[in-house]
């Protein structure tokens, strides 16, 4: 069975503390969907259970499809369903600054660009005319809050994406370089860093569903409906 590229910002502590307490509305985390399986992620892959939103072996295998994931939320990337409109970098920014700004998207596709010596060429870094999302993967121990010299970083309560505290960071950068992926990014207007608070702009407005926000409720009912339950849960 084929390991997908998984990105989990799921340590256990956080998400016991964001499961319901009595007399709150009902909210499944990825720690309880996972129990109820009794397997992790590759094992939701392997039994179809993500074959709703086009996430199987093959389409994990090739690279085409990224995971991240959050205690409330899985995120899928699919570079397959990309046609580099940047219509998510816009719609992200006019939601979270107000302006269209690509250098300051919490999701890049413009950077990412890479055809090669020519369109026909199939020599870029993925073939020829392909383009690639790149987002923040909510990472469960993230550089970019390690290397934070005034801990403007944290876990957001209600959706467990890690968030900037726009009052306590000093726009120094040491996230952007701490992070693998250069994702959190010093905005020259304000002096401040941004990144993805997992708001889910960008896949809302995606033309293609390239990107897509899944709900671990939803993946709880693929789980029953394909009867995958752990019989120790059960």
């Amino acid at each position: 069975m084929v390991e997908p590229t998984v990105h989990d910002n799921a340590p256990d502590e956080q998400e016991r503390a964001q499961e319901p307490r009595e007399g709150k509305s009902q909210m499944l985390t990825r720690r309880a969907v996972l129990g109820m399986a009794g397997c992790g992620i590759a094992g939701l892959i392997a039994g179809g259970v993500l074959a709703r939103w086009g996430v199987v072996e093959e389409t994990i295998a090739s690279g085409r499809m990224e995971i991240s994931s959050t205690p409330t939320k899985m995120i899928v990337t699919d570079r397959g369903r990309c046609s580099g409109c940047q219509r998510c970098e816009m719609m992200c920014t006019l939601k979270n600054d107000g302006r269209v700004s690509s250098l300051t998207a919490r999701v890049r596709v413009w950077e990412s660009f890479n055809y090669g010596a020519s369109p026909d060429t199939g020599d870029g870094q993925f073939g020829s005319c392909e383009y690639t999302i790149k987002s923040c993967k909510q990472c469960a121990e993230p550089r970019c809050a390690a290397y934070c010299p005034v801990h403007a970083i944290y876990s957001d309560e209600e959706t467990g994406a890690r968030v900037i505290d726009q009052d306590r960071c000093i726009g120094c950068g040491g996230c952007h370089l701490a992070c693998p992926w250069n994702m959190p990014v010093v905005d020259p207007l304000t002096g401040t860093s941004t990144k993805c608070i997992s708001c889910g702009r960008c896949a809302e407005q995606c033309p293609n569903g390239a990107i897509t926000f899944i709900d671990w409720k939803d993946i709880a009912e693929e789980v029953l409906a394909k009867g995958l339950v752990s019989t120790v849960n059960a």
